[in-house]
């Protein structure tokens, strides 16, 4: 990172950010074309969940090469200057990669799922078998995860 002084490793902060957050941007790569779309996520023990359809472009892509990554920023602010050259954003964000594995058996997606539910509802829900059946949950085990910010006047 060219910027050190903005690197955050303390896997505290990083974790408190993938928790913040809500919308990741996951990146891969075909035939040496890349391709990036954002996904909902949700964050445990080293592990990033995401959730799709059963089939489509992004399943397509993941299925032939399992490595991706991903970019989280849950927060950003563009603040002005006088002239443009001197504007900057303040922020915090994460970027990781890892390698992706589709979960098929039942107990592990609705483990997998609940983990979603935590994330964004907080609290119980009923994971009918109709819904599990229709959908396909990621697992991406991070092996390369760090933060950074411009967390602007303290």
């Amino acid at each position: 990172m060219r910027r050190k002084d903005r690197e955050i490793t303390d896997q505290k902060w990083i974790e408190e950010v993938l928790e913040e957050g809500k919308v990741c941007f996951l990146s891969l790569c075909r035939n040496n074309e890349p391709y990036i779309v954002p996904m909902h996520y949700a964050w445990k023990d080293g592990f990033l969940y995401l959730h799709s359809a059963l089939e489509g472009k992004k399943v397509d892509i993941a299925r032939e090469n399992l490595r991706v990554s991903f970019c989280v920023v849950p927060e950003w602010k563009i603040i002005e200057g006088p002239r443009p050259c001197d504007w900057t954003t303040h922020y915090r964000s994460v970027i990781g990669s890892g390698i992706v594995s589709f979960i098929e058996d039942e107990t592990e997606k609705r483990k997998a799922l609940t983990i979603f539910v935590e994330h964004f509802a907080h609290g119980a829900f009923e994971l009918p078998k109709p819904m599990l059946d229709r959908v396909l949950v990621w697992k991406i085990k991070v092996d390369s995860i760090t933060g950074k910010q411009n967390p602007g006047p303290q």
